[in-house]
């Protein structure tokens, strides 16, 4: 990538600089380099600085934000307060939700303020982006019910065939583990 800068702008950068590229780009993969690289070159009039390669291959923050509040409305759509979730594509929509009052107050809260949801969320999500902390999966209204009803995952998939969050299992995953450990599919 430096030497392909180097030769589109028709400057020499030391190998301490060049180190710096790498040190700094080095997690990306080599085609979003490669991409970003022919990007740089051709809209950019001077050598770009590392910011600049990093912010063509992440885009705008705020973008970001917008398309995971996409992302948690349409999770929100298809699945309702009653499942639980995980945002696999965009993790941090998990610790933003939270930082806003959980899974079901936040589904509860779109429907009578969507306006002061978004604004609230897009200004939350680069902040807990920044954190790195997510959760895995935030509970829907079927598992909490169920975890304070006292009902294990085990007592679930043994005697309903469901998981906590209310899904179903197959069947034949508990009859093939007999006495043993059971799996939540």
């Amino acid at each position: 990538m430096v030497e392909i800068l180097e030769a589109s702008y028709k400057e020499k950068v030391s190998k301490g600089t060049s180190k710096s590229y790498w040190d700094n780009l080095k997690d990306y993969d080599d085609k979003v380099i490669k991409d970003v690289t022919i990007k740089c070159v051709r809209e950019l009039k001077y050598f770009p600085k590392i910011s600049e390669i990093i912010k063509a291959i992440e885009g705008n923050p705020e973008d970001e934000a917008e398309l995971a509040y996409l992302e948690f409305k349409k999770k929100l759509d298809n699945e309702g307060s009653y499942l639980s979730v995980e945002f696999t594509k965009y993790p941090a929509i998990g610790a933003t939700i939270e930082a806003l009052g959980g899974w079901i107050r936040i589904s509860d809260t779109l429907l009578d303020d969507e306006r002061w949801l978004r604004i609230n969320f897009i200004r939350l999500y680069n902040i807990m982006k920044k954190r790195g902390e997510y959760p895995d999966e935030l509970p829907g209204r079927f598992e909490i019910d169920n975890s304070n009803k006292g009902y294990t995952e085990k007592t679930m998939l043994e005697k309903y065939g469901r998981r906590l969050d209310g899904k179903k299992i197959d069947r034949k995953l508990i009859e093939e583990e007999k006495g043993g450990q059971l799996t939540n599919g």
